[in-house]
């Protein structure tokens, strides 16, 4: 995932001119709310390069309930940019989200007291718990405070509090990875079937069920396709004197698109 921020300088800059950072994510947040709301999973290198260009990271802190097995395969991703991993699993068998959010504040406000060598704090979560720390850092600490959260899942509360906020993903990450959906899943029909049919609403039923995307926006997605002639429709011959439309791709204009690999 690529992302593209409004306020974040695209030249890198020296050390010295960047403000001191230190980043807390919510990791089950990210995971989980990302991929239940958009079908997508984190790109945390592309969010660390992202961060370096405006800030001097001094420390890059995941927590999560990492028995969780997908959380717990996202690990080896997690280490390439950082070790700072906090396992928040609880130890009786009742878990709750709240124990994560507890920990997690815990080392915020820790961080807080000695916080010096620090200009920023940059904080992964939606959760409005986090409002009262944020408001804290802001007013108190005087620090620069940036939420990063999942779009459709950041508290307003905790929005307002922070200097800054950031959803995840973008408008622009969201279409070319719904666009890359619906090709992969019109070049499968094409590869798997003798007489392939993926008509307009069988594509848009394909790609909304099988990644847990909303259909409105698959439908509007691949009707700016059409429109922007990546993918054609075309009549067929199904019986006597009857057709229907289905729909093709145009492969020189997908790959120019960078939308089909």
């Amino acid at each position: 995932m690529t992302f593209i921020l409004f306020g974040f300088r695209k030249k890198k800059h020296l050390s010295s001119e960047r403000k001191r950072a230190i980043a807390f994510v919510d990791y089950e947040h990210w995971y989980i709310s990302l991929n239940n709301l958009y079908g997508i999973k984190p790109d945390i290198r592309a969010w660390r390069a992202m961060l370096s260009e405006k800030y001097d990271i001094k420390g890059i802190y995941f927590f999560g309930n990492f028995s969780n097995p997908a959380l717990r395969a996202e690990i080896s991703k997690i280490r390439e940019i950082s070790n700072l991993i906090i396992e928040t699993q609880n130890s009786t068998s009742y878990y709750k989200k709240d124990f994560t959010d507890f920990i997690m504040l815990d080392h915020i406000y820790q961080s807080a007291i000695d916080s010096d060598n620090v200009d920023a704090f940059i904080i992964f979560t939606g959760d409005g718990h986090f409002s009262s720390v944020v408001s804290y850092l802001v007013t108190k600490c005087r620090k620069e405070v940036g939420i990063f959260a999942v779009r459709d899942a950041l508290s307003s509360q905790l929005k307002n509090s922070a200097s800054y906020s950031v959803t995840v993903p973008s408008n622009e990450e969201l279409t070319l990875h719904i666009e890359r959906l619906i090709i992969k899943s019109i070049s499968t029909v094409y590869a798997e079937n003798a007489k392939p049919r993926p008509t307009f609403l069988a594509t848009v039923e394909a790609v909304a069920k099988n990644n847990s995307i909303g259909r409105d926006i698959v439908s509007s997605t691949l009707n700016s396709l059409i429109k922007d002639g990546i993918i054609y429709q075309k009549r067929i011959r199904v019986g006597y004197n009857k057709t229907i439309k289905i729909l093709a791709i145009n492969h020189q204009s997908a790959k120019k698109r960078n939308i089909m690999e």
